[in-house]
């Protein structure tokens, strides 16, 4: 990474063990992309008023070159019994299959347009190229 991972987290017990879980999360993205410019990480837990439980928002952005960014938000929303480790790897989850996507179109890993998806003048031109 060219920048140093940036991890905030507020209103958040046990700090140590949060933040170790997102290096191990950043860790096993950068397997899967060595590439990525920068990351910053926002962890916050707000407390609700039914039965002192906690909802956790978060929030992961992550720069691919040349000019990617991933933005991905996680709230453990209505099920606020959800532990926040489960929250980070839905978040983290959805990361990896951006980063994936952006990959696979970048070694041009996706499929083209098929000629029942292209418009009449792209299908006539497609037609001409191919008798030649």
């Amino acid at each position: 990474m060219d920048v140093p991972l940036e991890i905030v987290l507020k209103n958040v017990k046990n700090k140590s063990e949060i933040e170790a879980v997102v290096y191990e999360k950043i860790e096993k993205l950068e397997k899967v992309c060595d590439h990525i410019t920068s990351c910053h990480v926002l962890v916050e837990q707000n407390p609700t008023h039914q039965h002192a439980t906690f909802s956790y928002h978060i929030r992961v952005d992550v720069k691919l070159p040349p000019h990617h960014e991933i933005v991905v938000k996680r709230d453990s929303g209505r099920n606020v019994h959800e532990d926040l480790g489960a929250v980070l790897r839905e978040a983290f989850i959805a990361v990896r299959r951006q980063v994936e996507q952006i990959l696979d179109r970048q070694k041009s890993l996706v499929k083209a347009h098929t000629k029942e998806k292209m418009t009449p003048k792209q299908l006539r031109k497609a037609l001409k190229t191919e008798e030649l």
